[in-house]
């Protein structure tokens, strides 16, 4: 039996999409979209260790970064699904400032 409630990047990563879809309008319009972006990728980081290590275990990529990040594990797996989430975001707005322009 699948537990549906269990957290996982891929379910982060819809969450976060939809969210930004949401608030598109906002986004595009501010002075520094970026900015907006990073705080949305950052809202969607599980903070209870539990969370994160069931996030790592839905892809087990999250455990390895090139990176030095101080701290532990949960620390690691904090930047690494950051990092994760950020790329989405960052892609999600260039594909909607491009539909902008067009």
């Amino acid at each position: 039996m699948t537990d549906t409630n269990k957290q996982n990047i891929y379910t982060l990563e819809q969450n976060l999409i939809e969210e930004l879809n949401d608030n598109k309008e906002d986004i595009l319009e501010n002075s520094y979209p970026i900015d907006v972006i990073s705080e949305y990728a950052e809202s969607w980081i599980p903070i209870y260790n539990y969370d994160l290590l069931e996030v790592a275990q839905s892809d087990l990529t999250l455990g390895h970064n090139d990176l030095e990040v101080e701290g532990d594990i949960y620390a690691q797996l904090s930047f690494s699904i950051y990092e994760r989430l950020q790329s989405v975001a960052c892609q999600w707005l260039q594909d909607n400032q491009v539909e902008v322009t067009q």
